[in-house]
């Protein structure tokens, strides 16, 4: 293995952002977006997991297959303004909820 490897990139330590982290929220860290794995308070360092497919909170009308972004807690579309890209649905949004594949 080469000498300068450092981990999977699966799991990320990361510290928690203003309000802190609740376990299976969707968060992003700066441009990284990630699905907290356990509960963090603001300031305090957390696991992220950058990988995966996670059911989050969805905006409507969003179609399996379409490139999506984060903006407040919601997956919406990946042209939306002040978004930050998270990845493709893997399903539609129905009520309230889509499956993504999240990709940084």
């Amino acid at each position: 293995m080469a000498k300068n490897y450092i981990q999977d990139g699966d799991v990320l330590t990361l510290t928690a952002p203003a309000g802190g982290v609740v376990s299976g929220g969707v968060y992003a860290i700066g441009t990284l977006v990630v699905v907290a794995i356990a509960d963090a308070a603001a300031g305090a360092q957390f696991a992220g997991k950058a990988t995966g497919v996670w059911r989050l909170p969805a905006a409507a009308g969003l179609t399996a297959g379409a490139a999506v972004g984060l903006l407040d807690g919601e997956l919406v579309a990946a042209s939306t303004e002040n978004a930050v890209p998270a990845g493709k649905l893997v399903t539609a949004t129905a009520d309230g909820f889509a499956d993504v594949r999240l990709s940084n």
